[in-house]
């Protein structure tokens, strides 16, 4: 089952009610299906935006 399901032991599932139905998922699994999602119809992608800047202020924290 956790290899038709790609879930590795130690993984954390979640259940996500959607409408009558239950689906079981990872917290990666989730991650992957919402990435993305803020997307504007101008194909900014904010939540690229907000990655990319914690990333520069990562960089800019380094000694």
């Amino acid at each position: 089952m956790r290899d038709a399901l790609e879930v590795a032991e130690g993984d954390t599932l979640l259940y996500v009610v959607e409408g009558k139905r239950v689906r079981l998922t990872t917290k990666h699994q989730l991650a992957q299906e919402l990435y993305g999602s803020l997307a504007e119809e101008d194909g900014r992608d904010f939540t690229q935006e907000l990655l990319d800047e914690r990333r520069a202020e990562a960089q800019r924290e380094k000694p």
